[in-house]
């Protein structure tokens, strides 16, 4: 029986310490990755290439309608657990449960902080290109003495542009 890639947030804390107990460097990668393109195959690739255990946090449906709107997200959490945790480039896939507004600085910055503080990755990986919560993220990192890593991709895709173009196309 294969075990499950998906994990809930408390049992990441001992899996992580114990890859790094082995020597094994931890990436993080967090957002919502609701229709996987290539941009975010990319980011993850390139995360493996940085990290040995690369660990993806999505972000909740909820948390998507209230930041992106009603008809966000186009894949719900369990359908984008399930695609994140297929890819070999990726180790551990959580829910982020907190159901929060990702322009409310004050209440993403302390749910960011409790994953670091609960994962303790060694990177935590982004492209500031297409991330722009990275400078919020970044102040946070110091913190807990994790370094950010920038993949410093150029933009391949972003699902806003995809459904746009879709929603052309009727």
């Amino acid at each position: 029986m294969e075990k499950t890639k998906i994990k809930k947030l408390p049992e990441l804390s001992s899996l992580v310490k114990k890859h790094k107990v082995k020597g094994k460097t931890v990436g993080l990668i967090t957002g919502c990755f609701d229709i996987l393109h290539i941009g975010h195959i990319k980011l993850f690739q390139e995360a493996k290439r940085c990290a040995d255990i690369v660990v993806i946090g999505i972000d909740n449906d909820d948390s998507i309608r209230l930041t992106k709107g009603a008809n966000r997200p186009v894949n719900n959490q369990n359908n984008r657990l399930c695609f994140l945790s297929i890819l070999n480039c990726v180790d551990y896939v959580f829910l982020i449960e907190n159901v929060f507004n990702f322009n409310d600085k004050k209440t993403a910055t302390a749910i960011q902080e409790t994953i670091y503080q609960t994962i303790v990755p060694n990177y935590l990986i982004t492209n500031k290109k297409t991330d722009k919560y990275w400078k919020n993220k970044k102040k946070s990192l110091q913190k807990f003495g994790i370094k950010m890593i920038d993949t410093n991709q150029d933009m391949l895709g972003a699902t806003t542009k995809i459904i746009e173009h879709l929603l052309s196309e009727l």
